[in-house]
């Protein structure tokens, strides 16, 4: 038998780090021809290596992605809540300055 042709897959599942019930699944599938002279079997453990190092990488940065995205979505939620405490704060210094005209003159 003479092989000419070698197909390999590789893939990974992992859980999506901030969502229940949600997996992520990269994968790749790599085709390589051989030559005469080739060895089928070294051909297989190379390319074998190379799909798994492809979806570990792409699983790594899908990861590091999630994480920028994660951290992102917390600061602009923390700025959106200062920015309310900070107007309900100044309209309640304007409401206390509008009762006491006194105080108007401290902070002036």
């Amino acid at each position: 038998m003479k092989i000419t042709n070698i197909v390999v897959r590789a893939g990974r599942t992992f859980n999506h780090p901030y969502e229940s019930y949600s997996n992520l699944k990269p994968e790749v599938e790599l085709t390589a021809t051989l030559e005469d002279g080739d060895d089928a079997n070294l051909a297989v453990q190379k390319l074998q290596a190379q799909a798994e190092g492809m979806v570990e990488d792409h699983k790594q940065g899908l990861l590091k992605s999630i994480e920028e995205l994660h951290n992102l979505s917390e600061r602009t939620a923390e700025v959106q809540g200062l920015q309310r405490q900070l107007q309900q704060a100044q309209a309640r210094l304007e409401q206390i300055r509008a009762e006491n005209p006194e105080l108007k003159l401290l902070t002036q």
